[in-house]
């Protein structure tokens, strides 16, 4: 017969490895869980909208320091390639400048992590989708010291990143700057001023509809009391079904004053409702 003390050792040895074992592997997700929430909480605080509208590929021979002149022919064929992308990136137009640098940030990392062998890359940024202007909110190079310039073959060949930095330069009073340009920026084909007339005509349209509503139900109420002198459930019933009359003629009256507004302007429904958006936040005058 086997020994019950040395059964019971063995038990209590096994289960003690299994907890060690379930400890570790939960101590183990923590750690993974903690990691990823400190990775999705560097790239998401202060990040703007963006659209990467045009990429152009500047990759030459990695020159280095040197001009191409010192290199022989056989030297330049042996040469690496320096891999340096240009980015034309458009901000959404809710932009703040604080939120331009970790914006740039999560951008090159991105780049950098989806080709590891790009050796400098160039940002041009855009408040809007114009390219044929420079750049207006300022650019960003990521290259070793931020200069372009320095990628000689060792630094192509083995991708070494030590050195690597951002160089920015961003459009000083930038929030002002945006701010200023959203008011004088031409919508749907409209200059503020222009989009500030389509607004007060959009609201005449209201105040036309609620007029004759006003008017007739006054009218209906007078020719109700003439009538019956005063309001009982017979009069209070009649005048709830004349008011909805009025209530849906209104209604009309009021598609049909907006739809000659809209029609004279070319413009959506959606359009009109963006520039009513942009009145109230902008408390532009209803008169």
């Amino acid at each position: 017969m086997k020994n019950p003390s040395l059964i019971l050792l063995i038990f209590i040895l096994t289960l003690s490895l299994v907890g060690c074992k379930e400890e570790k592997k939960e101590t183990e997700t923590e750690k993974e869980t903690e990691t990823k929430k400190i990775e999705t909480k560097k790239f998401t605080v202060g990040i703007a909208n963006y659209e990467i509208v045009k990429i152009q590929d500047q990759s030459r021979k990695a020159l280095g320091k040197k001009s191409l002149s010192e290199y022989q022919t056989s030297e330049l064929k042996n040469l690496p390639t320096n891999k340096k992308i240009l980015y034309r990136i458009v901000f959404s137009q809710d932009l703040k400048e604080n939120q331009v640098k970790p914006t740039i940030e999560k951008i090159i990392s991105e780049l950098t992590s989806d080709d590891s062998d790009i050796d400098e890359i160039i940002l041009w940024l855009y408040s809007d989708k114009d390219m044929s202007r420079p750049y207006d909110i300022g650019n960003a190079i990521w290259a070793p010291f931020g200069k372009l310039g320095n990628i000689d073959a060792k630094i192509a060949k083995n991708n070494n990143r030590e050195n690597y930095k951002i160089e920015y330069q961003i459009k000083q009073n930038l929030d002002e700057y945006l701010t200023q340009k959203s008011k004088s920026e031409v919508k749907f084909g409209f200059t503020e001023d222009e989009r500030k007339q389509i607004f007060k005509e959009i609201v005449n349209t209201q105040d036309r509809a609620d007029k004759y509503q006003s008017s007739a139900e006054d009218k209906v109420i007078d020719g109700i009391l003439e009538k019956y002198g005063k309001l009982d459930d017979k009069s209070r019933n009649q005048l709830k079904i004349e008011y909805n009359k009025i209530s849906q003629k209104a209604e009309k009256l009021l598609e049909e004053y907006r739809s000659k507004v809209l029609k004279k302007y070319k413009i959506t429904e959606l359009q009109a409702e963006e520039i009513s958006r942009e009145a109230l936040a902008e408390n532009w005058p209803f008169e």
